[in-house]
């Protein structure tokens, strides 16, 4: 395996252990407004997934928190791809100013 490759693996396991944090750290300091902002699409994206995972696999019981759980898990999980990407695009693009910067001087 190359140094290369090597260093983007672990560029990748690192931004992925990242999100849960960066996620708890924006409701911690009560900035919320900025993780839906950041994701607002997807969550209609989940809206639907959710839906057809009912269709297909439909609830026992449960009442009105019928599918609750499910939709929760769905926009969690769709929450945290989409604030890796938006980590792993923040690292790759400081790392090309970085490079620039390098060659400048």
């Amino acid at each position: 395996m190359t140094a290369g490759r090597k260093r983007l693996i672990i560029e990748l396991a690192a931004t992925g252990v990242a999100p849960p944090l960066v996620m708890l750290i924006l409701v911690l300091v009560r900035a919320a407004k900025a993780l839906v902002w950041i994701a607002l699409p997807v969550l209609y994206l989940g809206r639907a997934i959710t839906s057809l995972i009912e269709k297909f696999f439909p609830t026992q019981g449960g009442g009105w928190f019928q599918g609750l759980g499910t939709a929760l898990i769905v926009d969690g999980v769709l929450m945290w791809i989409v604030v890796w990407m938006v980590l792993f695009a923040i690292v790759k693009l400081i790392e090309k100013l970085i490079g620039r910067k390098k060659r400048e001087a």
